[in-house]
């Protein structure tokens, strides 16, 4: 059911659409529009930038030109619908289904988002979020996703000839069928991805990153790939490993209810190379990870109690919630990681009101590189940083009394006021 005020706007938009007198062009920036219904409406060239239009009926709605700046399309129902040349930049439009939608030449990019505070303006870039929305079939032709978030995204059989997906994040996306034929992809994530029988034929994957990914099937003549990507593809992970981190992505996409947690403890895994991967809830408990690299990856509440994780690469990783109480990290790269609470979730997805944050009580990290790491209400009772480098890190709501940080560099890094 349609509101009758959004009933009038809505007809006085049709008459502004066909020329007809009494029109008027659709504007409702920022409006509160949840869970309406909007199906085959036609809301070409319609201004709803900042509008909340989450779980909405919007099938086999026309949208082709309109101003979605920054909207909340959360859950959204656009199966089949028209955006041709629409402004997405920063819309969030995670657990959407948008199967067999056309969003030729619309424009995906990152959006500059700016709010108020007292009289102080705060600028910030968002990217466009399509995190685990249904794509299938979707027509992205031309379209510009550079920097958009598509992780665990349902893309088989989507259009993408001669888009731009520039710096991307499609981790553990299926690709299946889908074609990239000439499309931009230099520097996006694609670790973990299915690409049975994709097409990338002619396009450019320079500087992108193709872990975990068998391209056997994929059509790739033409395609641009930078050495250090070819070797990798050469020297794939071993394929017992393969099939457990694609049941894992399963469990994580799934919410558990199918696949597989990934359970690691007490494997030998020396040197393996499972950066930037999502790998949240896995179990490396006692595991060797001795020169690993886990750079960028996602490792939140995971366990990794009495590892063995010397000269590990965990340089940006996000590692909010993990267990690390009587890990081996010497000399391990730490840089810019997220160390801080994890905010639960009740199983239906709503705050549990309470954080878990990182454990690394007993831990040594002697000689680790922790700059710039976000350290915020860790447990470190006995952990030892003798040596290491704490500039810029921040280690407000910690408890230092039993903190060894002999000789560890503290330029820069944040403490509770004494």
């Amino acid at each position: 059911m349609v509101p009758a005020d959004l009933q009038l706007a809505l007809t006085a938009h049709k008459h502004f659409l066909e020329g007809r007198p009494n029109g008027q062009r659709l504007s409702m920036r920022g409006a509160m529009l949840t869970g309406t219904d909007l199906e085959r409406q036609r809301l070409s060239m319609a201004m709803l930038a900042g509008a909340d239009l989450s779980r909405s009926r919007m099938m086999r709605s026309f949208l082709d030109g309109a101003d979605l700046f920054g909207a909340n399309l959360t859950g959204v129902d656009l199966t089949e619908a028209t955006l041709i040349g629409a402004d997405l930049r920063g819309a969030n439009l995670a657990k959407a289904r948008m199967q067999g939608a056309n969003l030729e030449r619309a424009d995906l990019r990152a959006g500059q988002l700016v709010t108020w505070v007292s009289t102080r303006q705060i600028s910030r870039s968002q990217s466009a979020d399509l995190a685990g929305a249904d794509l299938r079939n979707a027509k992205f032709g031309s379209t510009d996703l550079s920097f958009a978030n598509l992780t665990n995204a349902n893309l088989r059989g989507a259009d993408f000839q001669n888009a731009t997906l520039f710096a991307a994040n499609l981790n553990g996306a299926d690709l299946s069928g889908a074609n990239f034929g000439r499309a931009r992809l230099k520097g996006a994530l694609l670790n973990n991805c299915k690409v049975e029988g994709a097409d990338f034929r002619g396009a450019d994957l320079r500087q992108a990153e193709l872990r975990n990914v068998d391209l056997s099937s994929a059509k790739m003549e033409g395609a641009q790939l930078p050495e250090e990507e070819s070797k990798s593809l050469r020297e794939p992970l071993s394929e017992e490993l393969r099939q457990h981190l694609t049941s894992h992505a399963d469990w994580i996409q799934t919410n558990g209810e199918t696949g597989t947690r990934l359970d690691q403890a007490k494997m030998v895994l020396h040197g393996v190379n499972l950066a930037g991967l999502d790998l949240s809830g896995a179990c490396f408990s006692q595991s060797d990870l001795t020169l690993s690299d886990l750079a960028d990856a996602k490792l939140c509440l995971v366990q990794f109690d009495g590892a063995r994780l010397g000269r590990v690469r965990l340089t940006g990783a996000d590692l909010s919630g993990a267990n690390f109480a009587g890990a081996a990290l010497d000399m391990a790269n730490l840089a810019a990681a997220k160390l801080g609470p994890m905010a639960l979730v009740t199983p239906d997805g709503k705050p549990a009101g309470r954080d878990w944050p990182v454990d690394l009580r007993g831990a040594t990290l002697r000689g680790a590189d922790l700059r710039s790491a976000d350290l915020r209400q860790a447990k470190l009772e006995g952990a030892n940083f003798e040596g290491a480098n704490l500039g810029g890190a921040d280690l407000r709501g910690v408890d230092m009394s039993k903190v060894n940080i002999k000789g560890a560099s503290l330029n820069g890094t944040l403490f509770d006021p004494s």
